[in-house]
């Protein structure tokens, strides 16, 4: 054991010392026969792919590269049995044991002692960009078998070296990984504290008490783990899970749940037929005293209008939008409350209704409509609506917006065109939503 961590250490201070380029990219191991040439096309999103799942589906959405690795041996294999990825194994493990067998523990120390530092970041990412050099083939085959074809990390897609593609998918799993154990075991504030904020008072008895069982039970099981992100990645899993933080799996596949009606039935739509492809209604929470525990009077307002707007003919579907807010670990999504009170209000068949369940803030409202436009296979080239109040509808079209879209999600969702009335304006969505971003992890 000891030997495996000097090990590491060593490689540590090689990378932060010596390794690195003007570019700040490992110069490439020319004795290695494979590592010739990695740059490669990688094959283009699908939106008939299925994705892979595994036994957590709160994983499968925010890492999502870890379910690919996990299903497929060859690439599990390279990676359980490179030499510094296992090193690296080895001393979480220690990490694991040392702070599972300590008494008076703090959520800090815990967090502090099961996430990765910065420089087991590069050192990690660094690890993993040698193994895909030494195994071009093989990666380039698992890229665009799943990695392209999912659209799960188009935020990488101009990358055409497959080594530095995996290298930046791996970097930015460890920050995520990170930042939810900062936010659900350290207690650091999230973006959004009044929604998004961990559950319990990380100081108390009780939460201590709650960290110290789900570390010492993952300690049981560190044996078991063969891979380098398994003990940290459990422990995140693990505090999303105390915390009763689970929205991000919640009603995958949503084509199969409860868009099963209106994605069968715009298999079958004319699109020509009409001006628009969907009107998007964004969501909200009920808030006042006069709203109902289910929804709000600004949510039945704002449904009232979208209905309006089917019923001219403007487009064959509605899409509600708005996840599980407030208050707090609501049981309510505000975009499936909204759906319901239209279908019993007017009368619209179920099939006519689109819902995202998920997006927690107006940034990926727009995000989340747009991966539904090109997974679903509605027109991309043909405008949308979106449809909410006039405060909210201005905002949209602020750049105000569009630099908060870029600082958050790191891309602008959707192009706006023209305003149709105070409410309403059009838009088509961009391919970048496709991205699964970790560093949301509630709604990745």
């Amino acid at each position: 054991m000891k030997a495996t961590r000097f090990k590491f250490l060593l490689l540590l201070l090689f990378i932060a010392c010596s390794s690195k380029d003007k570019d700040g990219d490992v110069p490439p191991d020319s004795g290695n026969p494979d590592n010739g040439n990695t740059t490669f096309t990688l094959s283009d999103f699908n939106k008939n792919y299925v994705f892979l799942e595994s036994n957590s589906k709160v994983k499968d959405r925010n890492f999502y590269w870890t379910t690919l690795v996990e299903k497929n041996t060859s690439i599990s294999s390279l990676i359980e049995n490179d030499e510094d990825l296992l090193a690296y194994l080895e001393t979480a493990k220690q990490r694991l044991n040392t702070i599972a067998n300590q008494n008076n523990v703090t959520a800090s120390q815990y967090a502090n002692a099961l996430k990765f530092s910065d420089n087991e970041r590069i050192a990690i990412a660094t690890a993993i960009k040698k193994v895909v050099k030494s195994n071009t083939t093989t990666f380039v085959d698992f890229s665009n078998t799943h990695i392209g074809p999912s659209g799960a990390f188009n935020q990488f897609s101009e990358i055409t070296n497959v080594d530095r593609y995996n290298q930046l998918i791996v970097e930015e799993m460890l920050l995520g990984i990170n930042q939810i154990i900062d936010t659900y075991a350290a207690g650091i504030e999230p973006v959004y504290p009044d929604i998004d904020a961990v559950s319990f008072d990380v100081n108390s008895a009780q939460y201590k008490l709650q960290l110290k069982l789900l570390v010492s039970d993952l300690n049981t099981n560190k044996d078991s783990y063969k891979l380098f992100y398994e003990p940290f990645l459990e422990f995140a899993l693990g505090i999303l899970a105390l915390n009763d933080r689970d929205e991000a799996g919640r009603y995958f596949p949503i084509q199969n749940d409860e868009n099963k009606e209106a994605f069968d039935y715009l298999q079958t739509i004319n699109w020509s037929a009409y001006d628009y492809s969907i009107i998007a209604i964004l969501g909200d929470s009920p808030n006042s005293s006069d709203d109902l525990a289910n929804i709000s009077l600004g949510g039945m307002a704002r449904a009232d209008y979208g209905v309006e707007l089917f019923n001219q003919g403007k487009a064959p579907l509605i899409i509600f939008t708005g996840g599980h807010l407030w208050p707090v670990h609501t049981i309510y999504s505000e975009a499936i409350e909204m759906k319901k009170y239209v279908m019993d209000t007017y009368n619209i068949p179920e099939n006519r209704i689109l819902v995202d369940p998920h997006a927690r803030h107006t940034t990926t409202n727009m995000r989340n409509i747009g991966r539904q436009i090109y997974r679903y296979g509605i027109p991309t080239n043909k405008k949308a609506i979106v449809s909410t109040t006039k405060s909210q509808s201005e905002y949209l079209a602020s750049s105000e917006y569009l630099t908060r879209c870029q600082n958050e999600m790191r891309h602008i969702p959707m192009d706006f065109y023209d305003r149709l009335s105070d409410f309403d304006l059009e838009f088509t969505s961009k391919i970048e939503v496709l991205h699964l971003d970790s560093s949301d992890p509630l709604d990745p």
